[in-house]
């Protein structure tokens, strides 16, 4: 059956919507009765296929409502529109032409439905985010400290700087008890930090933040996390492979993972010593040793089966 690919441009009050076919776009509110009125027009096209860009928490009620709907849903990496938008020679940037460009990037790279997550995994992201925006926080405030002067400014920010700590030690505690009173969180968690190097922060992330893991092939994760090597050659230019794109929050916390990995887990230890007595660049190296981890996880995950040194 053919595919109709939506585009739907996502702004914080309203959604851009452009049918496939159709050389017009709409607009609807982006509150449930919007998104209801919009579900019932698209669900009589055939085979309706909605593709959105992650916009930071405006895309998760479209995505869920019109999920809920019978509506196929992608969320897409906005990085991966722009280049295709750049090669189709697309330079003006306004909503209806994202929108269009958005159910053209649909038909050429028909992406799987993003499947929606559990609520425990939405309170998991949440507080990952609010957690993150903390951490930020308190290094700014510890860098601005031992340049306050006035005594009031100083002690206020001291102050403020405690309550950002306790504020970050009750959200990690939160987080932990989310995953202990969810069974299937609780088995995921285990599964993930069997592997040395994977700590809880990590974990939290890639169960709220790679929902995929476990359910795509080797190299599908990889290039969804962003660590899949990609070639730059043409005729006789031969260029260095390079990652791009993919999920960066989640790169991070395996980067920092693969690193403690690389020291206290010998078979990542040694190959990525393996790497570099090879002449391999460190930097290479390491990122590396994070592809072939998040390979690991994956699975581990599929499998359902923790981790052993031959896992690698």
């Amino acid at each position: 059956m053919d595919t109709t690919f939506i585009g739907l441009d996502v702004g914080k009050a309203s959604l851009d919507v452009f049918i496939s076919g159709r050389n017009k776009t709409e607009t609807v509110s982006n509150t449930p009765s919007g998104l209801a009125t919009l579900a019932r027009r698209l669900s009589s096209l055939p085979n309706p296929h909605v593709i959105l860009e992650a916009t930071g928490g405006y895309e998760r009620l479209a995505h869920e409502l019109l999920t809920q709907a019978g509506i196929a849903v992608s969320i897409v990496n906005p990085a991966q529109v722009r280049q295709m938008a750049r090669g189709m020679g697309r330079k003006a940037k306004t909503d209806a032409i994202d929108a269009a460009v958005l159910a053209e990037f649909g038909r050429i790279r028909c992406s799987d439905p993003t499947p929606l997550p559990c609520e425990e995994q939405r309170r998991l992201e949440e507080l990952l985010t609010y957690r993150r925006q903390l951490i930020d926080e308190r290094v700014r405030l510890n860098n601005q400290i031992p340049h306050f002067r006035d005594p009031m400014v100083k002690a206020s920010a001291a102050e403020r700087f405690d309550a950002i700590l306790a504020d970050i030690v009750r959200i990690e505690k939160a987080m932990q008890e989310i995953v202990q009173q969810t069974p299937h969180l609780q088995a995921l968690y285990a599964l993930i930090t069997s592997v040395p190097g994977i700590g809880p922060i990590s974990a939290f992330t890639l169960i709220a933040q790679l929902p995929e893991l476990g359910k795509l092939t080797r190299k599908q994760i990889a290039a969804l996390v962003g660590v899949a090597p990609f070639n730059r050659d043409s005729g006789k230019f031969k260029g260095h492979r390079s990652i791009r794109g993919g999920r960066p929050q989640v790169r991070t916390v395996l980067y920092m993972a693969a690193l403690v990995a690389m020291t206290h887990n010998k078979s990542f230890k040694e190959f990525r010593d393996s790497l570099v007595s090879r002449g391999k660049p460190k930097k290479l190296a390491i990122i590396a040793c994070v592809r072939k981890l998040v390979t690991v996880l994956n699975a581990i995950i599929r499998d359902t089966k923790p981790w052993q040194a031959k896992s690698a």
